[in-house]
């Protein structure tokens, strides 16, 4: 095959010949041209490869998931441990639904309109990390459209809303596979870098709003949280310099039916990180956008009292410890965890203060139906749009 190959490059050499220059050695060009198709035919194999090992559909299947045991059996779990507390602290329904009721409507719309400024920045964020790993025109790729992405995030989110394990971030990667044809695994790689990213942002902010809002009056149960959460911040970044110094040796130990997705995984994660100052700007964004929408629901409720830095940094180290919470994926959205954590966060602003369980149970409720229940309401119906048009589209295919 290789010997016809040359045939046909010499060939066109001579056919050529007039248009090149006098000094061009026809053996450099023959062996160059046949290095290049030999590379053309990997890289076509490798595709096809790829395409064998990707991630499917009945992986993913949310219905499936979220009808498993292992969805349902924590969620039960933590319903009945709500219910019990709820009891055991003697948290009066009325009381907080007057405190609902008594809320500030404008403060909630601004709430509610800040946190979903959130998404538009990170699809643009996704979008640079993508193109960052070489998904862009001048390689063959055409992204969707930006609100294309940020309805991808969005069903992102609500996927993560309903089941644990976080099962939302790869599905997110299996949907852009599906509107443009790359590399779900590679993409995986882009969300695990956004994840990071995410984590060390938040972690900085998350300290900032801590040290100026307690000062040494730090409980020792967030002492230990924020040093779990440092480890877990240092590990990923040292797992990100190993996979950089020692991809082959690393790519051994994977076991060879993972290794295709491994290979993918590494090159999406590690290629992701250029842009750096554009990236950490949009998330720095991001985070401040999830806690502004907490400080808005203190602002409705009078839940923090001082001044308004006071107020301020005591509502960016609730909804930033709220979203590290988040983290843990034992139930869909946190549920359970994040409630308890936010109790004990609130209760260390406004402890002694009349009705303060109450008022505290009541911003609880509000900020939860801003950003998980109105993720499940709207995240299904975009979720079943998204669904109809894409069987819509396989039928005219068909």
């Amino acid at each position: 095959m290789l010997v016809a190959m040359e045939e046909i490059l010499i060939r066109q050499k001579s056919q050529n010949n007039s248009v090149s220059s006098v000094d061009d050695n026809p053996t450099e060009v023959v062996e160059k041209k046949t290095a290049e198709l030999l590379e053309q035919q990997q890289l076509k194999e490798n595709n096809q490869a790829q395409v064998e090992t990707e991630i499917t559909r009945e992986q993913l299947s949310l219905s499936k998931r979220l009808l498993n045991w292992r969805t349902i059996v924590p969620l039960v779990i933590v319903i009945v441990a709500i219910v019990f507390f709820i009891q055991k602290l003697q948290i009066d329904p009325q009381k907080t639904w007057m405190a609902m009721k008594s809320a500030n409507v404008i403060f909630l719309l601004a709430a509610f309109v800040i946190y979903y400024l959130s998404f538009p920045l990170r699809a643009l964020r996704w979008r640079i990390l993508l193109e960052n790993v070489g998904y862009t025109k001048a390689n063959g790729v055409e992204l969707p459209k930006f609100w294309k992405l940020v309805e991808i995030i969005f069903i992102s989110w609500f996927a993560n809303a309903i089941v644990p394990a976080k099962l939302g971030d790869l599905y997110r990667a299996y949907l852009l596979r599906q509107e443009a044809g790359v590399s779900a695994t590679r993409t995986f790689g882009t969300v695990m870098a956004e994840r990071l990213l995410d984590l060390i942002v938040l972690l900085l902010l998350f300290i900032s709003a801590l040290i100026v809002s307690l000062h040494s009056n730090l409980p020792v149960y967030l002492r230990g949280g924020l040093e779990l959460t440092l480890v877990a911040v240092v590990l990923g970044i040292a797992a990100l310099f190993i996979m950089r110094l020692f991809p082959t040796r690393i790519a051994t130990l994977v076991p060879a039916r993972f290794r295709d997705y491994y290979y993918h995984f590494q090159e999406g994660t590690l290629g992701s990180f250029k842009r750096i100052p554009t990236l950490t700007g949009l998330t720095f964004g991001v985070w401040a956008c999830e806690a502004l929408r907490f400080f808005c629901v203190a602002m409705a409720l009078n839940l923090i009292g001082g001044g308004l830095l006071h107020m301020l940094s005591a509502s960016f180290f609730i909804g930033l410890g709220e979203a590290l919470l988040t983290v843990v994926p034992f139930t869909g959205g946190g549920v359970g965890l994040v409630e308890a954590g936010m109790l004990a966060m609130i209760g260390l602003f406004n402890h002694g203060a009349p009705n303060a369980l109450n008022l505290s149970t009541a911003a609880i409720v509000l900020d939860r139906t801003i950003s998980l229940l109105s993720i499940v309401l709207f995240g299904f119906i975009v979720f079943m749009l998204a669904f109809g048009r894409q069987a819509t589209k396989q039928a005219k295919k068909s």
